[in-house]
């Protein structure tokens, strides 16, 4: 196996002990200190709208550096 595959292979495995340690993480929450699961959702829910407007955000202003860019062209 190329040094590059075995570095692939290794950070794939990172990424994976992560998630199974944050779904332990949450479960432990639900079971031990009793979180809703609505209230999990909600947050996810959240999380993922505000991810969405940072990223359009991000996209519109790359948009208008290019433009800018074509412009002084």
């Amino acid at each position: 196996m190329k040094a590059s595959a075995k570095k692939v292979i290794r950070q794939r495995s990172a990424w994976l002990a992560s998630m199974f340690g944050c779904a332990a993480f949450l479960l432990m929450a639900v079971k031990l200190y009793n979180v809703s699961l609505s209230s999990l959702a909600s947050n996810l829910v959240i999380v993922l709208f505000m991810l969405v407007i940072i990223v359009g955000a991000a996209a519109a202003l790359g948009w208008v550096i290019a433009r800018v860019r074509m412009r002084r062209k």
